[in-house]
């Protein structure tokens, strides 16, 4: 009887389902709708730096001042064009070279050399230091 009943519940609910319809037709005015029409709030974050900046920069600043686009003054880069030789360098290279075999690049192999400069501040610096004083200890 359970059965039969869980079955006569969904072909009942199936049905009800299908009696809907869809229509496809916009009710409402989809058609007149411009994207012109949308206005974009764009959230601007303050950022406090902990003094006016407007001390510091000169009267009628514009930091957007000059930034339009214009199409007409980008350079394209162009692809390179494949260089011909006039002959087949194969015939003067040994057979398996590759010209980036081994360009493998390890940091580890890199050696820094610092150059130290000497400073000279006018006045002999010991004279205003302690004794044993050490400037690289920790």
């Amino acid at each position: 009887m359970k059965k039969a009943t869980t079955v006569l519940s969904v072909l009942f609910f199936g049905a009800t389902l299908m009696s809907f319809q869809g229509n496809p037709e916009c009710k409402t005015e989809c058609e007149n709708l411009q994207i012109e029409d949308i206005t974009f709030i764009e959230v601007e974050e303050e950022i406090d730096l902990g003094f006016d900046t407007a001390q510091y920069l000169p009267a009628g600043f514009d930091p957007y001042a000059g930034m339009e686009l214009d199409l007409n003054s980008l350079t394209f880069i162009e692809e390179e064009e494949e260089i011909n030789l006039g002959f087949n360098t194969a015939a003067y290279l040994p057979i398996g070279f590759n010209a980036y075999d081994g360009m493998e690049l390890d940091l580890d192999d890199i050696v820094y050399i610092e150059d130290e400069e000497e400073i000279d501040l006018g006045f002999n610096v010991s004279d205003y230091l302690p004794e044993n004083f050490n400037a690289f200890s920790k």
